[in-house]
């Protein structure tokens, strides 16, 4: 496709809570939006390298972008500015051709995406936020673990899982434990219904051992990042994958991934990394085209602000995607700063 021009723009976007990637608190949210045109048609896409987990600075994205746009190789960009300039051919496609974006990802995408809530803060908010998502219909919550010691947070997900009733609970230490520190946390677990727990061991290698001293159902997330999707095939331990395109480097790689997945019995699921309602509108593609699976995406919910002028309606359980991604969704201009091209 011949591309007639591109613009490039930055945003800061303040935080209404304390997001914790990796436990780290974030005051803004910083990325980069490319919007392709050709003959009158335009599309969006969303570069938002997440600090602490991305390789790549803001500005290495940039530059990538840029070269993306000048024609060159994807294989030799960066994994976020590759989900990006994806996402925005993708957009341009649907602006040209009038078909939405879900359709074009997937031959048979789910018209509704059904969404995992995610639990962070003290016990009362934990066990407070639980019991809401249990009342409004939520499938599946997440839990952020590896933050205290191993036995008593095994007794706040016991607690948890009791109160959630029949809701999927998925665990998420981010490589916090030891394996030892693992062990225990598992055995303090051995009998609670878990999903999966995701990434335990800041040692990846050990995580065959510790499924099968176990038993516990285990989810690759960094993990991902440092393998290719036909190496899932030795990973035959691992009952789901987490599926971050702005990490992983853009939507193809993700469903590239799922596809080896559902060969070892795994399901996928899409995942957010903090980005902005553009790559969020690229996150529900995916969610659709993975299927019924509920998909993590509940990062939206701490931005104080959007690019979008409407922002997007994440709040409850599940998402009529198939309208969503047939609506047009505007792009405010004043919180932009256009990047010299």
């Amino acid at each position: 496709m011949r591309l007639l021009g591109y613009r490039l723009y930055r945003y800061r976007l303040p935080l209404a809570g304390p997001p914790a990637p990796g436990g780290k608190s974030l005051p803004v949210r910083e990325g980069l939006l490319i919007r392709l045109e050709e003959d009158g048609a335009c599309g969006w896409g969303e570069a938002a390298p997440l600090p602490g987990f991305s390789r790549e600075t803001l500005e290495e994205a940039a530059r990538d972008l840029r070269a993306l746009a000048a024609g060159g190789d994807p294989a030799h960009a960066c994994s976020s500015a590759r989900f990006a300039f994806e996402l925005a051919r993708l957009n341009l496609e649907s602006s040209s051709s009038g078909r939405p974006l879900h359709a074009l990802l997937s031959p048979h995408p789910a018209e509704e995406v059904r969404l995992c809530g995610l639990l962070e803060g003290p016990l009362e908010a934990v066990l407070s936020g639980a019991e809401g998502m249990r009342e409004a219909g939520y499938a599946a919550v997440k839990l952020k673990v590896g933050r205290a010691d191993p036995e008593e947070e095994a007794a706040l997900v016991g607690e948890l899982s009791a109160l959630l009733g029949g809701v999927q609970l998925r665990l998420d230490a981010n490589r916090a434990w030891s394996f030892g520190e693992a062990l225990r946390f598992c055995r303090a677990v051995r009998g609670v219904p878990i999903e999966y727990l995701e990434e335990p061991l800041f040692e990846a290698g050990d995580l065959p051992l510790l499924a099968e001293e176990t038993g516990v159902p285990l989810a690759l997330d960094e993990t991902l990042r440092e393998i290719e999707p036909e190496d899932l095939a030795r990973c035959r331990h691992v009952r789901a994958v987490v599926l971050k395109p702005t990490l992983l480097g853009g939507l193809s790689r993700s469903l590239a991934f799922a596809r080896e997945a559902r060969r070892i019995g795994a399901v996928a699921v899409a995942s957010s990394s903090y980005e902005s309602g553009i790559g969020t509108l690229g996150l529900l593609t995916l969610a659709a085209a993975l299927g019924e699976v509920p998909a993590g995406l509940d990062t939206y919910r701490a931005l104080g602000e959007d690019v979008l002028e409407d922002p997007l309606p994440l709040a409850g359980p599940r998402v009529d995607v198939a309208a969503l991604l047939g609506e047009e969704h505007a792009v405010r201009v004043d919180p932009l700063e256009e990047v010299a091209a």
